[in-house]
């Protein structure tokens, strides 16, 4: 038996659409990391309705110019869906990474013919199967259905949406979507194909699409059952205490990439568990009872990765070779990265603002000058690396006497979850 699964984020910007091109072409830092060794980057089975089927942006334009189409102010202009098969299915007729399996042609062929059943004719403007990476069946597109509203053609990914859950009669789009694909496989492809375990499907708008590596695994991980292996190794294993621990920090540390990979940019650390009104009763003139109970969650997981070795200084650099003993997996080595630098910065920015609630006379300490200071601008580095963010270009002006100035952005404090009413949990 074959599984089939879907997975699907709405573009909502011209910019995630040239982000995904960059991806599609392996210009971007995950792309490349997403290549197996002795493979050529970009190789695989590609279409889309520009000159170069991998520049998605120039694709949506076309298709706008080919339907004649709009768009409505503040809604997604796109949809990415990632079509999934089991891969034994693939190798069922041959190799996984061959363009020339049947099975990779079969699938690469029904994806877009699933979309457009639903979408409307013409409905994709870009489809990919990549076959230069690790994995393999799974069909990247791009979809922006096109519907008429007040007598003139606009995309309306929502409305299409709408129309595949009335006709599955599932209770929302996104399992509409599942279960007609799994029924598309079934009848086009294999009548052995079911469909995959039913589990919440990322309904993140603003996930950028150069990243969806990351969604990809887990579709491909939906197709098979959890495996119990490492489970009933461990409950008969005899463990020392050092071992124990050592487990017991992977294992953290493991959940902690795993947030980051489903969050993204939103991945904030472990809450303390504490109340404000808790750790507020006998504070006197000492902020570090409070500073200490909002940056519990943060440090626990900065304190677990220093117990291994680890730390934001371990990937100051671009490499993320550093705990590759323990995370082989280079994805995981750079979400950890991200982790590590986003709970540094949480604990900077928890002892300025503490100190500043408690004394607000006192101008704010200088966040380069807070434990742990090497965390300062790691947030945004990592996230750039991972292709979270755009990176910003630098701006300057020219005085009246031909002088270029720099303009330096002001540092933005950010929002560290302290509570100012003591009903709220930190």
């Amino acid at each position: 038996m074959f599984k089939a699964a879907i997975r699907v984020n709405k573009i909502t910007t011209v910019a995630q659409l040239r982000g995904s091109s960059l991806h599609a072409q392996r210009h971007d830092i995950t792309g490349k990391a997403r290549v197996r060794e002795g493979a050529e980057p970009g190789f695989g089975l590609a279409w889309s309705k520009a000159e170069n089927d991998r520049d998605y942006l120039a694709a949506f334009r076309a298709h706008k110019a080919e339907l004649k189409a709009g768009e409505r102010k503040g809604a997604p202009i796109a949809l990415q869906a990632l079509c999934v098969v089991s891969p034994e299915w693939v190798e069922k007729a041959g190799d996984l990474h061959d363009p020339d399996n049947p099975h990779n042609r079969q699938l690469f062929d029904q994806a877009k013919a699933w979309a457009e059943s639903w979408a409307g004719e013409g409905a994709v403007f870009g489809s990919r199967l990549d076959l230069d990476e690790k994995g393999g069946a799974v069909v990247d597109l791009m979809i922006a259905p096109v519907r008429t509203s007040r007598g003139k053609p606009v995309i309306s990914t929502n409305k299409a949406m709408g129309e595949v859950k009335a006709l599955t009669g599932e209770r929302n789009e996104y399992s509409a979507l599942q279960t007609s694909w799994a029924d598309w496989c079934r009848d086009t492809l294999d009548a052995g194909i079911v469909r995959g375990t039913r589990k919440e499907i990322t309904r993140r708008q603003h996930l950028s699409p150069e990243t969806y590596g990351a969604v990809m695994d887990k579709a491909r991980e939906s197709l098979s059952e959890p495996s119990q292996k490492l489970v009933e190794q461990v409950k008969v294993a005899d463990l020392s205490e050092d071992a124990t621990q050592t487990l017991s920090d992977l294992l953290t540390l493991k959940v902690e990439i795993n947030r980051h990979k489903a969050l993204g940019r939103d991945y904030e650390p472990p809450e303390s568990g504490q109340r404000l009104d808790d750790v507020y009763e006998g504070l006197s003139n000492n902020p570090w009872t409070v500073i200490n109970a909002v940056r519990h969650g943060a440090q626990r997981i900065y304190d677990t990765a220093g117990r291994l070795g680890l730390s934001i200084m371990s990937y100051w650099g671009d490499d993320y070779e550093a705990g590759r003993d323990l995370f082989p997996n280079l994805s995981d080595r750079m979400h950890l990265g991200a982790v590590l630098a986003k709970c540094g910065d949480f604990m900077a920015r928890a002892e300025q603002m503490v100190k500043h609630v408690l004394n607000p006379d006192v101008p704010k300490y200088d966040l380069r000058s807070l434990w742990p200071q090497e965390a300062y601008g790691q947030v945004e580095r990592h996230e750039i690396n991972l292709g979270l963010v755009v990176p910003q270009q630098e701006h300057s002006i020219t005085d009246r006497r031909g002088v270029e100035i720099e303009l330096d952005g002001e540092d933005k404090d950010r929002d560290v979850g302290i509570a100012r009413d003591t009903g709220h949990s930190i």
